[in-house]
Formats: C-alpha cells, sequence, structure tokens
C-alpha cells in the first residue's frame, strides 16, 4: 500500500542544492568561447567615461549588483532605473541585462545609447536579437527566455536530460547566470588590477547598528 507521508521541506531542499551544484559544474564551460568578448569587455569598462547599467524585473537584481561592486571600485556608475541619474554620452558604456533580448525598456536604452554614441554591451542569451541589433559586444548567458516560444520552450530548455521537471521556477535560470557572472566579473576584476580587498569595505555604507 502506498504512503501518503509527504517528504520532509528539509529534504527537498537538499536534493534542490545538490541538483544546482552539479548544474553549475557547467558554468565555466560558458565562457570558453567567449575570450574575445570578455576581454573587450574589460577594455570597455577601462576605457569609458561613465558606465551606465540596467535590467527589468529579477535581472535588475544583477545590473544593480554589479552597478554598487563597480561605484566601490571607483568607476563612474549609474543606474538607467534610478531617479536620480546622468544622461548617457558619447564614449560611455552601457551594460544591458536583459534574457531574451526583447525586453522593450532595456532595447529602448540601447537604442538612446547608439543615438548618443555610447558603447552597449548586452549579457544575453541570444546572439540574434533586438537587443543585439543596438549592441557593440554580446556576452551570452544561457537560460533567457525567448519570449515568442513560451514557457513550453523555456521548461525544455531548463530541464536537464535526467530530470522531468525543470530545474528552476519561472526562468530562473538566466536571473542566476547573470548574478553568478557579475560576481564572477567583479572578482576578477580585483585581482587583475590588484585592488586590495580592504578599498570594498572601505567604500561600503556604514549601515551597522550602533548601541
Amino acid at each position: 500500500m502506498k504512503s501518503n507521508k509527504k517528504k520532509e521541506f528539509s529534504k527537498v531542499v537538499l536534493e534542490q542544492s545538490r541538483m544546482l551544484s552539479k548544474y553549475l559544474e557547467k558554468y565555466p564551460s560558458f565562457f570558453e568561447g567567449q575570450a574575445d568578448e570578455l576581454n573587450r569587455f574589460y577594455e570597455f569598462i577601462e576605457g569609458s567615461r561613465a558606465i551606465h547599467l540596467y535590467g527589468k524585473g529579477r535581472t535588475a537584481n544583477s545590473a544593480i549588483s554589479l552597478a554598487l561592486r563597480l561605484k566601490h571600485f571607483g568607476y563612474n556608475i549609474w543606474f538607467v532605473g534610478d531617479v536620480v541619474k546622468e544622461r548617457i554620452k558619447g564614449g560611455d558604456l552601457a551594460i544591458l541585462f536583459s534574457g531574451s533580448g526583447e525586453t522593450a525598456e532595456v532595447v529602448n536604452v540601447a537604442k538612446r545609447a547608439k543615438e548618443d554614441n555610447a558603447y552597449v554591451v548586452a549579457i544575453s542569451s541570444y546572439a540574434k536579437s533586438t537587443l543585439t541589433k543596438y549592441s557593440d559586444l554580446v556576452i551570452l548567458l544561457p537560460g533567457g527566455l525567448e519570449k515568442k516560444k513560451g514557457w513550453d520552450y523555456l521548461e525544455a530548455q531548463l530541464a536537464p536530460e535526467s530530470m522531468n521537471e525543470p530545474l528552476f521556477y519561472g526562468g530562473g535560470e538566466f536571473e542566476t547566470m547573470a548574478y553568478l557572472f557579475q560576481e564572477t566579473l567583479i572578482s576578477c576584476i580585483g585581482k587583475y588590477k590588484k585592488i586590495p580587498a580592504h578599498i570594498v569595505a572601505r567604500e561600503h555604507e556604514r549601515d551597522e547598528i550602533k548601541e
């Protein structure tokens, strides 16, 4: 007779964590064919008067996190979604996150940036999209929803062959990869430029409670 006893939630968490850990073993392979793109990306970052970042929804978390960390390193940083922001100018760099490359607000920022002779780097899952038409460089990460194909396509893309269900709910793969990428990028910039770790601590907001 079948038991109706439910599996403990903690066990589900452990199983999911193990699957995610196994999936992330592929993470380094995403960059093996993008050496030239990564080198150009770094040159854009170093050569720009100002850097403007943007993304929508959960992807905005990665853009905001990258903005904060680059600010700690002393770059002239602006987040396009802020009320107080600076206009994108010629020679500036816009780093735009969109898994599909079709997010209207992000594409509009890319269009304006190109009209003002700025450089645009797209962080996306698709080399050919509306966003990439207005981009000077594309860094490819997996998992973005190709909007014209819908959720069936997304679930098929995310599900490893050994699984009967997707690893992420609601398209979380690209968001996870984008956040991990910005952490990787910041760490690599810091190590490449030999920036001491205490620089970040010094620049970080003093928000602890004082007794």
